[in-house]
């Protein structure tokens, strides 16, 4: 289990996540889809900024762990960025695909992205680098963040 979860974990990283934002944000708004593109990239940039923000503010340590499955972040541990961001990117990529698609499809996606964020929050916890707590505190944090800037976005979304 441990090589599974190390690969997994890598599906929360900024390093991954952020070009695929990219990637998909692009092709949304060549679509004509404004709106979710910003959903997608600002989901995630957000998510990501407010969760290394609140790890200065805390100041958690990371768990002391004798053996080490993965080499220990240099940051502070709560809350968990790779959870935050993960479930920020799967709920905001799961809202935007589920617009236009049926709905088979559509629980398929969104199926797939959230047992995707949910691997990479228990992976986190699985190679000793966070607390349960910080992985539920990231994902309340990701999920908060998504939704909120879906409202606004619906808010202003004759403007994009």
């Amino acid at each position: 289990m441990d090589w599974f979860f190390k690969i997994v974990t890598w599906a929360g990283s900024a390093w991954v996540l952020f070009p695929l934002a990219v990637v998909i944000a692009g092709i949304l708004w060549l679509r004509g889809r404004g709106t979710d593109a910003v959903l997608v990239f600002g989901g995630l940039l957000g998510a990501s900024a407010l969760v290394h923000g609140l790890k200065r503010l805390f100041a958690r340590p990371r768990p002391d762990v004798p053996e080490l499955l993965v080499a220990m972040p240099p940051d502070f541990s709560f809350p968990s960025a790779h959870t935050a961001q993960a479930v920020a990117f799967a709920l905001a990529c799961a809202v935007a695909a589920s617009r236009d698609v049926a709905t088979p499809t559509g629980m398929l996606v969104w199926g797939t992205l959230i047992i995707t964020a949910a691997l990479v929050g228990i992976s986190r916890v699985y190679l000793q680098v966070h607390y349960i707590s910080d992985v539920v505190a990231g994902a309340i944090l990701g999920v908060a963040w998504v939704l909120a800037l879906n409202w606004l976005l619906k808010c202003s979304a004759p403007r994009l």
